[in-house]
């Protein structure tokens, strides 16, 4: 069941609209089965929708809840007033789901509750996993594809009220069972394989790959099953993991479009590549999400989208199923909003998985990962949520922002140095006390990236058991070539190009051709830059547990180590201009030191509980009147608590309409007089 064309037109994208014109798999609003993002044939239709919630509304003592809720939901009905007969059914559906998340949060709020808060509600009966997924489905058809229009989500797992339904009936045989994963929703990448029959294409976002459905589960989606979590769907990412083209927007993709951050959409910078993970988590439409990472993918989105993104060890976390780019950097990891899910869910998947590449590391990259190297590094990563976890480390500055050219950055840096000491931890600067990356060499110019990214997408490609169908549901992919003929020949739809594609493709990785041999001496270079004369360097020197900098300071030499890395809401930015950006705080340790990380990270998210949920409120309205008020000269309390509300973004639909509602009465008290004059 789905929408019917014509609603397509207003919902898409141009580039979103023109796959789906090119035969390409519809967005996750058409495709659930269950019916649940179907929008209502008639205005009739979804009226009577509509009137169902109201009356469940209406039912409520909404003086039992808390205030902040409850006026949530007394706003929510007052909208129901402003349809009419005549409202589109898009408008009609929109004011039913802002009730609907309203009422469901009088349940459980979805942006506070930890994982372990919902299996605490199921446990005692209060909630179950299919109203859990129900849940999340409206914030997801709300907030994804109505309202602000976030384009985070591709695709719905069919399975996923079924399985949801069966975890259900598995606590009630035995409560014990809601723990850790179990029949919680996640959110996985577009990159991440899972099995056909979950009836979800893994796509990279690329018409190329638009029915690629997979003949098994990756090891992530298997580890995320073998755990009893549910895979609600998958998230949009900047096609090919941003390695498609140059000059592309971070959260793009030719198939499905722009993903959007939640906490000023269109303005902030989604970041990517795992755009729609960093986007859906900031939003809560799921429990959790899955991001991957080569350089920077699972940070710099869950810096932007103020999450807590955990990078882990190269290794640690197996890459099989996962459509690649780079072998020598790739892992997938956790973004959530705190630091509690994120170790549950690193608990979940990782693993040993022979069939993935190997990895060696060691300053030398003497040691290989093996079975029994990792088997005693893995970890109950929730034994270590500890808010003593500071006490007694010691963390290595590695840079400091300008405090001249960024004096807000300069403040929450130093803010979070005072909260860090205050919690136990010692702080070392560098020379003369300046961050410690300045006692590095340069970075070595390296193309890694393109020649693992060459051989390591051909074997991807080539080896699937079910072929790989393009948009038009005719054309094969069997090779990278295969993929940039098939962009040729929809030019009109590939936005920015696949100039990285044709470069990758041209590269020569035979092993003792000329590029082979390029490519051992860059991985070597780059090694030795980031382990021995980079990170451990600085950790041996400065005798350090790990390395601290805001906004991805340590990302990039991270990155080529192929070490772990968590970055942590830490405040937003307040100089004009800055749009009231999220900081984040970075620590990078030493490989297969996830368990510093997330004690470090704990204690540091318990003394400041930084992290502020997004307002996503629609402001169109407020802004054009804050425009007519200027045009009018109209200023005063209600004119600057307007210019609040729009300028935050942080502020609910209910604070933005009714700062909207006294400036217009503001404008029509002064035009009334001007009227009576006439």
């Amino acid at each position: 069941m789905g929408m019917k064309t014509k609603s397509y037109r207003r919902l898409l994208g141009v580039p979103a609209f023109a796959a789906m014109l090119l035969g390409g798999v519809l967005p996750a609003y058409a495709l659930n089965d269950n019916g649940v993002f179907e929008e209502a044939a008639t205005t009739t239709a979804a009226l009577n929708r509509l009137k169902a919630v109201v009356e469940e509304a209406k039912k409520l003592q909404l003086n039992d809840y808390p205030a902040e809720y409850a006026a949530q939901v007394k706003h929510a009905l007052s909208k129901v007033s402003n349809l009419t007969p005549n409202s589109p059914v898009f408008n009609i559906d929109q004011t039913r789901l802002q009730l609907r998340v309203a009422i469901d949060t009088l349940t459980i709020d979805l942006q506070k509750a930890t994982i372990s808060d919902i299996q605490a509600m199921v446990k005692s009966g209060k909630l179950s996993y299919e109203k859990l997924l129900q849940m999340y489905f409206s914030r997801i058809d709300l907030y994804s594809t109505h309202t602000v229009q976030l384009n985070a989500v591709s695709s719905l797992n069919p399975n996923a009220l079924k399985l949801a339904a069966a975890a259900d009936a598995a606590v009630k045989a035995d409560p014990s069972k809601a723990a850790g994963m179990f029949g919680i929703p996640v959110l996985i990448k577009d990159n991440i394989g899972t099995d056909d029959a979950d009836g979800m294409p893994t796509t990279a976002g690329s018409i190329a790959l638009a029915n690629n459905f997979v003949a098994d589960d990756s090891y992530v989606a298997a580890q995320l099953k073998k755990s009893g979590a549910i895979i609600l769907g998958k998230t949009n990412l900047s096609e090919f993991a941003n390695f498609i083209t140059r000059g592309m927007k971070n959260g793009y993709s030719t198939l499905n479009g722009q993903v959007l951050n939640p906490y000023l959409p269109g303005v902030l910078d989604v970041s990517g590549s795992s755009s729609g993970s960093g986007s859906a988590g900031a939003a809560a439409l799921s429990a959790i999400t899955i991001g991957t990472e080569t350089s920077g993918s699972i940070l710099s989105p869950s810096m932007r989208n103020s999450l807590v993104g955990l990078k882990p060890t190269v290794g640690l976390v197996s890459r099989s199923g996962i459509i690649p780019l780079a072998h020598s950097q790739d892992t997938a990891g956790p973004m959530g909003r705190n630091v509690a899910d994120v170790a549950s869910l690193l608990t979940a998947i990782q693993g040993y998985d022979a069939s993935d590449i190997p990895i060696n590391m060691g300053v030398d990259n003497e040691i290989v990962v093996d079975e029994s190297y990792l088997a005693p590094r893995m970890e109950d990563y929730t034994a270590y949520l500890k808010k003593d976890g500071l006490k007694g480390k010691v963390l290595g500055v590695y840079s400091i922002p300008n405090q001249e050219t960024q004096p807000d950055l300069y403040k929450a840096f130093t803010e979070a140095i005072k909260t860090l000491q205050a919690q136990g931890a010692s702080i070392v600067y560098g020379a003369n006390g300046a961050g410690m990356s300045s006692e590095l060499p340069a970075a070595p110019a390296s193309k890694v990236l393109y020649y693992d990214f060459k051989q390591d997408i051909e074997h991807y490609l080539s080896s699937q058991k079910n072929p790989i169908v393009a948009s038009d549901k005719q054309t094969i992919i069997k090779s990278l070539q295969d993929v940039i003929d098939y962009n040729k020949k929809n030019l009109s739809v590939l936005k920015y190009g696949q100039s990285i594609l044709e470069e990758s493709v041209a590269y020569d990785m035979t092993p003792g051709s000329a590029d082979y041999a390029s490519y051992e001496k860059d991985r070597a270079a780059d090694i030795a830059y980031s382990r021995k004369n980079g990170i451990n360097y600085l950790l041996d020197k400065y005798k350090l547990d790990a390395l601290i900098g805001l906004n991805g300071a340590t990302t990039g030499i991270a990155a080529k180590a192929g070490y772990p890395s968590i970055t942590l809401p830490a405040s937003y930015r307040t100089a004009e201009g800055s749009n009231g950006e999220p900081v984040n705080l970075q620590i990078t340790g030493d490989a297969f030191t996830e368990e510093q990380l997330i004690q470090m990270g704990y204690a540091f998210e318990q003394a400041t509980q930084a992290r502020i949920a997004p307002g996503m409120a629609v402001k169109t309205r407020l802004k054009q009147l804050l425009d007519d008020a200027a045009a009018n000269g109209v200023s005063g309390d209600a004119y600057d608590a307007a210019a609040a509300a729009y300028s935050s973004n942080f502020a609910t639909q209910k604070e933005v309409d009714e700062a909207g509602n006294a400036l217009y009465l503001k404008l029509y008290q002064s035009w009334w007089a001007g009227f009576l004059h006439i």
